[in-house]
């Protein structure tokens, strides 16, 4: 087994096989084509692999209250919460009541980043309700400089997936890595090593995230 925790792993989603990578992983609920639905395949996925550690998920067009649904999911047991704004069509600037639900039990949160409705930098206004903030894709492509405005903040970390290692690499030190696996067939192996990972970002954030972050 590789030494390290991937953070963004979509198995046994739609058509792709429940086929495990060499790593140990946290499960991402969100799929890969515009689902508009409310919880992507989040409770699809508990079914398949309930034991494992997870993200939950919601889409702000939901009828649903966030504080109904976020509740159902933290009662599966998951680490953080993952946001689609991409995919879901929803602006950043306008999740404030999802965000005050998981401030009340301090998740984590992961965001789409790197196109479409996906700018970092409308995050910044809820940097204070989360205890971590996690950029899927770190920006890329076309939010890379708006990402690197966040580095100046201690909470925010920066995701690896679909990111070329010469982009991943300004952000240094902190990463966490990603694979988007099955979605993005990759050679981890290669993968990990041209990233230059160092310790923390291997395995370090990763375990504080399924731990539990204080």
């Amino acid at each position: 087994m590789l030494e390290v925790i991937d953070v963004n792993v979509h198995l046994g989603l739609k058509l792709f096989p429940a086929e495990s990578p060499p790593v140990s992983f946290i499960l991402n609920p969100s799929y890969k084509f515009a689902c508009k639905c409310c919880v992507d395949g989040f409770y699809q996925q508990y079914l398949l692999y309930p034991e494992k550690p997870r993200l939950g998920i919601y889409n702000p067009a939901c009828r649903v209250p966030p504080e109904v649904e976020v509740s159902r999911q933290m009662e599966r047991g998951i680490v953080g919460f993952v946001l689609n704004p991409i995919n879901h069509d929803y602006n950043l600037r306008d999740i404030s009541p999802l965000v005050r639900v998981l401030e009340k039990y301090d998740l984590p949160l992961m965001v789409y980043t790197g196109k479409g409705k996906g700018n970092p930098l409308h995050l910044t206004e809820h940097l204070s309700r989360v205890p971590l903030l996690i950029l899927i894709h770190s920006g890329y492509p076309d939010y890379v400089t708006e990402a690197e405005v966040l580095l100046r903040e201690e909470k925010v970390l920066f995701e690896t997936s679909l990111v070329p290692p010469e982009v991943s690499l300004r952000f240094r030190g902190r990463r966490m890595f990603g694979s988007c696996y099955p979605f993005h067939r990759i050679n981890f192996e290669d993968r990990i090593s041209s990233l230059m990972l160092d310790e923390k970002e291997r395995k370090g954030y990763a375990e504080a995230l399924i731990k539990g972050i204080s």
